[in-house]
C-alpha cells in the first residue's frame, strides 16, 4: 500500500499538478494502521485558476536585456568625444563677484500724501480724452460773507499733442447777501503764447460781471505783443475804511461801485528776455448806496473822499519787463521784474490828473526736489497828484496782496507789499497724456500803505500767514482757494490761476 500511494504522489509531480491536496487519512473502517487513501487527482476549475496565480513568474530576461541595451546606448552617448579639448585650467577669483543691484522699491508717501492722492482720484475724472476737476468754491471774504457752492473744471486737450486748448469752468454759489450767483468761465488757448478769456456772472441781487481779455505775448513769429480787455462789473460788497496805514476796522463803511473799463496794449519782444510796451486805460466808476445792512453808506461816513458818484479816468502807461520765467502762468524756475508809468489827462477826457508808477518783482526758486518750489514776490507803487479818485489809489487787501484782509482795506497814495510761499506737489495725476498737480503752499504776506516814502514805519506793517490748496493743469490752468490770518481774522478766497 505504502509503494502505491508513493506511485500516485510521483505521478502528480511530474504532471505538474501543484498544491494537489493530498490527503494519508486512513479509510473509514479499517482496521490496518498501514491502509490510505489517496485524494482524487483531477483539480476543480476553480483550483486551476488559483493554481495559475500562485505558479512562479519566469525570470525576465528579455527585459533584463532591454535594460542593458538602453543603458549602453546612455553611457556612449555622454562619454565625452576625443575630437573636443578639454577646457583650460582657470583659477577662482580672489573676491567673490559682485551681485547685480535689484531697483529700489518705490518710497512709501506719507499719510498726508496718500490722503491727497485718495482725494485727487476723486475729484478728478477722465471724459472722451480730456479731464474733469471740481472744486469747492466756499470762501469767507470779509467783504461779501461766507460763500458757498461748487466750481467744476473740464479742461479740453488737443488729442495730437495733449496740450489745453479749451476751459470751461462754471460755477454756482449762494450767499446771503446777492443770492444764488451763477458764473460762466471760457478760456480758449489758441496756441501756446495766446489765449481769449470770457467770464460772465449773474446774482440774484445787485452783482453783474462782462469780462473779456485777449493776449498773445509772442505775434509774428515773437516778435509783437498784444492785449486788450474790457469789462463792466457791478458789486455791491464794496468796503471803505478811510485813507492812511491807521484806519480801523470801526470806521467801516459800504457802497456799491458801477465799473466799466477797457484797455489796450502793444509792445515788441527783444533781448530774448525784454518787452516794452505802451496802452491807454479808459475807465468810468460810479459809486452808489450801500446795500448792506448795519454798515453806515460811505457817502455819508467820509463825505469829502475824491470820486464818490460818478468819475470817468483816461491814461496812458509805459511798462518794461524781464521776465525769464519757464512758463508765464504756471511758472517753476525763473525771475521777471517790471517797472511801470501811467499818466491822466484832462485832454482827453479824464477828470483828474496824476502820475502812477512803480516796480514787481517775482523770483521762482525750484529745489532739487522738483516737487518743491518757493516764490518770493514784491511790490512798490507811488501815485502823485491832486484830487486822486480814491478807487485809483494804491490799495492793500484780497488775493493779490495780503490774503488775510478784505479787497481795498487799506489805500493812500503808496503801497509797499512782500509775499513768500512754498508750492509743495502732494501728487501728480496723469491722464490722457495731461498731467495734473495737487499742490499745498503754505505762505506769508506782510505790507503797508503810506502816503509818502518818509512815512513809511514797521508799525504800519500787516502781516499775514496762510495756506493755499491749489490743482495746476500745466501750462495753463490753476484752481486756487487760499485761506490767509490776519489781525482781523480769517479770509478764504477762491479763484482760477496763481496769484502772482
Amino acid at each position: 500500500m505504502k509503494k502505491g500511494v508513493a506511485s500516485a504522489v510521483c505521478l502528480l509531480l511530474a504532471r505538474g499538478a501543484w498544491g494537489v491536496d493530498i490527503s494519508t487519512a486512513p479509510l473509514t473502517g479499517s482496521s490496518s494502521d498501514d491502509s490510505y487513501l489517496v485524494a482524487p487527482s483531477t483539480p476543480t476549475p476553480y483550483q486551476l485558476r488559483q493554481m495559475r496565480k500562485q505558479r512562479p513568474l519566469k525570470p525576465p530576461i528579455r527585459q533584463f536585456r532591454k535594460m542593458r541595451q538602453q543603458i549602453q546606448r546612455r553611457i556612449k552617448k555622454t562619454s565625452p568625444n576625443p575630437r573636443v579639448q578639454a577646457p583650460e585650467f582657470s583659477p577662482m577669483p580672489a573676491s567673490p563677484p559682485t551681485l547685480p543691484m535689484l531697483p529700489p522699491s518705490p518710497p512709501q508717501g506719507t499719510a498726508a500724501e496718500r490722503f491727497f492722492a485718495g482725494a485727487a482720484k476723486v475729484m478728478t475724472r477722465s471724459w472722451n480724452g480730456n479731464i474733469f476737476v471740481w472744486l469747492p468754491a466756499i470762501s469767507t471774504d470779509p467783504n461779501a460773507g461766507p460763500t458757498y457752492g461748487v466750481l467744476p473744471v473740464l479742461v479740453l486737450a488737443d488729442p495730437v499733442t495733449h496740450n489745453i486748448r479749451q476751459l470751461l469752468a462754471p460755477s454756482y454759489t449762494y450767499n446771503s447777501l446777492f443770492g444764488q450767483t451763477g458764473t460762466m468761465r471760457y478760456y480758449w488757448y489758441p496756441s501756446d503764447t495766446s489765449q481769449y478769456v470770457a467770464i460772465g456772472s449773474y446774482s440774484h441781487h445787485t452783482n453783474r460781471e462782462a469780462k473779456m481779455r485777449y493776449e498773445n505775448t509772442a505775434l509774428m513769429d515773437g516778435v509783437l505783443y498784444v492785449r486788450s480787455e474790457a469789462y463792466y462789473d457791478v458789486d455791491g460788497s464794496r468796503r471803505f475804511f478811510g485813507l492812511g496805514p491807521e484806519s480801523r476796522k470801526s470806521d467801516e463803511s459800504g457802497y456799491t461801485s458801477q465799473d466799466s473799463t477797457f484797455r489796450a496794449a502793444a509792445g515788441v519782444n527783444f533781448f530774448k528776455y525784454w518787452r516794452a510796451t505802451f496802452g491807454a486805460r479808459v475807465r468810468r466808476m460810479t459809486t452808489e448806496d450801500n446795500i448792506i445792512p448795519g454798515i453806515p453808506n460811505m457817502a455819508t461816513q467820509f463825505p469829502g473822499t475824491p470820486g464818490i458818484d460818478a468819475q470817468n479816468t483816461t491814461a496812458g502807461e509805459f511798462r518794461l519787463l524781464w521776465d525769464n520765467r519757464d512758463l508765464p502762468i504756471t511758472p517753476s524756475r525763473g525771475s521777471s521784474g517790471e517797472i511801470f508809468v501811467e499818466k491822466t489827462d484832462g485832454v482827453f477826457g479824464s477828470d483828474s490828473d496824476f502820475v502812477r508808477y512803480g516796480l514787481e518783482g517775482k523770483s521762482f526758486f525750484l529745489w532739487k526736489n522738483p516737487k518743491y518750489v518757493t516764490v518770493v514776490h514784491g511790490l512798490f507803487e507811488k501815485a502823485n497828484g491832486s484830487n486822486i479818485p480814491f478807487y485809483e489809489l494804491p490799495s492793500l487787501g484780497g488775493r493779490n496782496s495780503l490774503r488775510g484782509y478784505g479787497e481795498g482795506r487799506f489805500i493812500d497814495r503808496g503801497r509797499l507789499v512782500f509775499n513768500v510761499e512754498h508750492r509743495i506737489t502732494l501728487t501728480t495725476m496723469e491722464m490722457m497724456g495731461i498731467k495734473t498737480n495737487f499742490e499745498v503752499a503754505p505762505f506769508f504776506d506782510v505790507g503797508s500803505v503810506f502816503p509818502d516814502i518818509q512815512d513809511v514805519k514797521s508799525k504800519y506793517f500787516r502781516p499775514v500767514a496762510g495756506g493755499a490748496f491749489r490743482v495746476a493743469v500745466k501750462p495753463n490752468v490753476v484752481g486756487d482757494v487760499e485761506v490767509g490770518f490776519g489781525k482781523e481774522g480769517p479770509a478764504v478766497f477762491v479763484d482760477i490761476n496763481y496769484p502772482y
